[in-house]
């Protein structure tokens, strides 16, 4: 069963992740991208359709860690999804005071499914608020929790094949022309500045207050 979060920071979290997805589907829908992102590389990347099974495992990825960490462990699920909020703050930022786009879509999709998969994605997706990816964000941030969480510390395999699930998540944005290669390393860029806030700064600071506090309070006994 899931743990009862009633008054729990994983509530908060929880509310907040919510209301985030919400504050971007607003944002992505009212401004317009003022600025192309694009690099050479990217038209040297093909376009295959068949990633686009790897881009939509982002939601299963999410959804999954979600219910074993809710259900196994409370402090990677604050942890986690403390890092995917700011990943998300921060980048909802980014695209309101720098608006941006990308014109890498093709014109003319295939028959075939994969290609028709990627077109209804992209009827549905606007092209704006591209970089940085927050696809490759927040890929990046569940792979960090789980590698530093208690549920998988002696579990090898998981640790391994989140690994390979993030890289194939990570490079579908670009083969299915979702992202240029520059919102990608924008996005690796921007979930390792959150890992090292939350993970090192943010914990050490806590730690150190609780520390604090529990001396305050032994000393008064």
């Amino acid at each position: 069963m899931f743990y009862k979060i009633e008054k729990d920071k994983a509530l908060v979290q929880i509310l907040i992740y919510l209301f985030l997805v919400l504050l971007f589907f607003m944002e992505n829908t009212i401004i317009d991208g003022k600025y192309n992102i694009h690099s050479k590389i990217d038209t040297m990347i093909p376009f295959i359709p068949i990633f686009v099974l790897p881009y939509f495992s982002w939601f299963i990825f999410i959804a999954v860690t979600f219910i074993i960490f809710l259900n196994r462990s409370r402090e990677a699920f604050i942890n986690t999804f403390k890092s995917i909020n700011l990943d998300m703050i921060i980048a909802i930022i980014i695209y309101i005071i720098f608006p941006n786009y990308q014109s890498l879509r093709p014109s003319i999709y295939a028959e075939d499914l994969f290609s028709q998969l990627v077109k209804f994605l992209q009827i549905g997706d606007s092209s704006s608020s591209v970089c940085p990816s927050l696809h490759v964000a927040i890929s990046i941030s569940l792979y960090l929790g789980i590698k530093h969480s208690v549920c998988f510390k002696d579990n090898s395999l998981v640790k391994f094949f989140t690994l390979m699930l993030t890289i194939l998540i990570c490079i579908s944005t670009v083969f299915i022309k979702q992202h240029s290669i520059v919102d990608v390393l924008a996005g690796i860029s921007l979930s390792l500045v959150v890992h090292i806030f939350v993970y090192r700064i943010y914990y050490n600071y806590k730690l150190s207050k609780d520390n604090s506090d529990k001396e305050s309070y032994l000393q008064t006994k």
